[in-house]
Parts: C-alpha cells; structure tokens; sequence
C-alpha cells in the first residue's frame, strides 16, 4: 500500500511524546493503567507507534479510526498489534481519544525495561515453536525485514508487529539482535518455559472477553485452538497466538488444561 511519508511535524511530535512522562497514567474506560501489564502494554504501544509514524499521524488526527474496520483493513500492523494487546484494544473501545492522550503521558521503557526483556523471552519461545523460521534468521536475519520472506511466512510479521521492541531491533541492526538473542539464550535457556507466565494468561482472558464467538468456540472444543482451519477463520486468534508463543505452546500441549486455567475463578468472568 503507498502511503504518503510523514511530515516532520508528526515525526518530532513522536519523538517528544517517547522522550516526555509522567510517572503516573490515570484509569481510564475501565482499565488501570498503573497495574504492571496494562502499563507494559501501554509502553509497547508507544514503541508500535515510533516504528509506524504513518499509522501515529492518523491516530493522532482521529483516535477513533482504530475502531474503524476499513482503517484496520489498510493498517494491518495495527490490527495485528491490537489482537495481541487486549488492554490497548479495550482502551480503544471505551475511549480512543483518552487513549491517544495517555500515550503521551506513559513513561516509555528503558532499555533493561522488564516489558523489553518478556519480548526477548517471547522471541526465543517464537523461534522455538518455529524452527524453519529461526534456522533461517539465524542463517540470515536480514530476513525478518524482507516483504518477500514475511508474506511467505505470515507468523514474522504478525510477532513483529505486536512486539514492537523486538522490531524496532532487527530494523536496526538484524544482524547484532540475533548475536544478542544467541547469548540470551545461553544465559537462560529455560527461563521463559518456567516463567509463571501470569501476563500471558491475563492477556488471554481478556481477549475472548472481547472475541465473545472465539471464545464460545473454545470452550466448547478446546482443540480447536491448534488447528490450521479455525486459526484462518478466526485470524485474531491466530495473530494472538503468534503474539504470545507460550500460550500457542500451551494450547499444543494441553488444551483443555489451558482453557480451564483461563476460566479460573477470580479470572474475570466472560460467558
């Protein structure tokens, strides 16, 4: 899609809005933008919307084109982006213009930011859950920037898209992010298997919260969250999936288990 580049008005404004915040983000439409998950979220759409100035100028002149289909449908790294964040979703929904002016508030992430480090995490389990992919970003990570590898496999870009840190790292230099990725995994090569993983969990109650049919279709068949033909049907969950590496794991390796963990009284009820 051509899209016209940017002026430098809306690039500076990105760059200040990054740079300026307040320790404190108020609640707003219903979420509590203080708790440590909303806040990361948060923090991570700040970094979405610094790799994506296009998509940050339109928001910026209408918030509420996020809830547009017919916007989602031309900025598809928006709605990938969306899927795999619940809280920003909802924060949307309830009040987009609110949500457009907490982002200038939020404190963005530092680089040794917990939020940056549960993205690398994610990226190893990625790889791990995809190995033809990480035997050729390994062999060639130049890769994850290339249109014509990413539409051949769909999963790159649906993670890169909702783990806008990890992106904006092989952007800048695909080479020296997969080293890094190498020693990370030396360091911890078991940390993100036996992490709690109680944000993942969260993440999901709260999207079948606002996929009502998705999650109908779950609780009745729990397995249908590893097939190929309910993923194409229901691509937000597919792109949820892609976004959160450890719970497509879990979904494979237990699928009731899974749902009757993010059913859990004290989860939050949906049905």
């Amino acid at each position: 899609m051509c899209r016209a580049t940017p002026n430098l008005a809306v690039a500076v404004l990105g760059v200040i809005f990054l740079m300026a915040g307040l320790p404190e983000l108020r609640s707003q439409g219903g979420v509590d933008w203080n708790s440590p998950a909303p806040r990361q979220e948060m923090q991570s759409f700040q970094q979405f919307l610094a790799n994506h100035p296009w998509i940050s100028g339109k928001l910026r002149e209408d918030p509420t084109q996020a809830n547009k289909p017919s916007f989602l449908h031309h900025s598809p790294e928006l709605a990938q982006f969306m899927n795999a964040h619940p809280y920003v979703q909802a924060g949307f929904k309830a009040d987009a213009a609110g949500v457009m002016s907490l982002v200038q508030q939020a404190a963005p992430a530092s680089p040794n930011d917990p939020a940056n480090e549960k993205e690398m995490q994610d990226f190893q389990q990625f790889l791990s859950n995809h190995p033809w992919i990480s035997r050729k970003l390994r062999e060639q990570p130049s890769l994850a920037n290339d249109k014509g590898f990413q539409r051949g496999a769909h999963e790159v870009p649906e993670f890169l898209n909702s783990h806008p840190f990890v992106q904006a790292q092989i952007r800048a230099d695909a080479d020296g992010f997969m080293k890094r990725m190498e020693d990370f995994s030396a360091q911890s090569p078991r940390q993100a298997a036996h992490s709690p993983h109680a944000q993942d969990y969260e993440a999901l109650r709260l999207f079948l919260q606002s996929h009502k049919w998705i999650a109908e279709q779950l609780k009745g068949d729990p397995t249908l969250a590893t097939t190929k033909t309910f993923q194409n049907k229901a691509k937000e969950f597919r792109q949820f999936l892609d976004a959160h590496p450890f719970m497509q794991d879990e979904f494979k390796q237990d699928a009731r288990g899974t749902m009757d963990r993010a059913l859990q009284p004290g989860g939050g009820e949906f049905f």
